[in-house]
């Protein structure tokens, strides 16, 4: 079994990886015990909380992107500097004592390296261009929309991936430009170079597990993590929150710094800055909201055809997707069911 790349965890209304409030769940919502939102059992009732997911209703078309509705985020490019290649230290270093134990964490795992990217060090920098276990990647988090993604920094044909931080937003996320060419520009939700050089280039996802520092450090206890002291900040600015002029903006549902895009969608069941996991394969896309999961959750679901886990634990915000299909090598002889019956999933304590 292994974790699934492309997932993320999101802001419900914006369509975005956050850190939305706890509000409580409304009567009548379906999920929490067998299945996500938008289940694969037939069950289509054309409400927002039990329908099939489908094709459409999204931005990943190139061709068709409303550009028209992309705005400046009031700072040019660069003016939000990226981090490329940071210091990282031991997780109890006096560099990393900017971090708090329940602050959230994206880890990232790579031939035998494990390496912590906390939401602090995003929310002033947003990309983090870097390498884990030998192989390049570029960590993002828009500090708006609350969603970290992981891409590989390696593409195929050998050539390298850069991003820097392009002043732009859309639908109030963070739109990434290539620093290869200068120009191309990646709306980060969507992963595809919408205008310049590289227009229709698609990133590819990483898997990422996006929990509280605290339970990061018990799952990979010998983990490092990026540096405080990044020479562009002072270390005690790491440890605030920049966007607060009218209350937390993690939180406020009604406190949007930008234009949302006309055509967003915002379900009548859960708060506009609500804490969910998106799953997306192609066009087709499910979201799990973390309130309809309860304390502690695994869902067995299907989307687009492909069987998954969603493994949940509310106390330190994990969410997260596994492929159900279970390759056990050198043991050609375990049927198919045998193979099944000894899949695991983390242990949620």
């Amino acid at each position: 079994m292994y974790r699934i790349p492309g997932y993320f965890i999101l802001l419900f209304a914006v369509l975005t990886l956050g850190c939305g409030g706890k509000e409580g769940l409304p009567s009548g919502v379906v999920g929490g015990s067998g299945r996500g939102t938008g289940g694969s059992d037939g069950n289509t009732t054309g409400s927002y909380a039990a329908r099939d997911a489908k094709p459409g209703g999204n931005y990943l078309d190139v061709n068709t992107f409303p550009q028209g509705d992309i705005v400046s985020g009031g700072v040019g490019k660069d003016q939000i500097p990226s981090l490329n290649q940071p210091r990282f230290v031991d997780p109890d270093s006096p560099e990393a004592f900017y971090i708090r134990p329940d602050d959230l964490v994206l880890g990232v795992v790579i031939n035998g390296e494990a390496k912590a990217y906390p939401h602090n060090i995003g929310w002033h920098h947003e990309i983090i261009n870097d390498e884990v276990g030998g192989h390049r990647i570029v960590v993002s988090l828009c500090p708006l929309t609350g969603t970290g993604m992981v891409f590989d920094g390696e593409q195929e044909n050998g050539s390298l991936v850069a991003m820097g931080v392009s002043g732009l937003l859309f639908n109030n996320n963070l739109i990434m430009y290539s620093k290869v060419d200068d120009a191309s520009l990646y709306p980060q939700m969507t992963g595809r170079a919408i205008s310049g050089p590289q227009k229709g280039d698609s990133l590819k996802l990483l898997p990422v597990i996006e929990t509280t520092w605290d339970y990061w450090r018990i799952l990979y206890p010998d983990s490092k993590v990026v540096s405080g002291v990044t020479g562009v900040y002072d270390i005690n600015q790491y440890t605030s929150y920049p966007y607060q002029s009218q209350g937390d903006y993690r939180y406020e549902s009604n406190y949007i710094l930008f234009p949302l895009a006309p055509a967003s969608v915002v379900t009548p069941y859960f708060g506009g800055k609500q804490v969910t996991l998106g799953v997306r394969f192609g066009e087709i896309a499910k979201a799990y909201p973390f309130p309809a999961m309860g304390k502690e959750a695994v869902i067995n679901d299907e989307v687009a055809g492909t069987k998954l886990v969603v493994v949940f634990y509310e106390l330190h915000k994990l969410a997260i997707p596994y492929s159900r299909d279970v390759t056990v090598s050198g043991d050609p002889s375990l049927s198919p069911l045998t193979r099944s019956r000894r899949m695991t999933t983390p242990t949620l304590s």
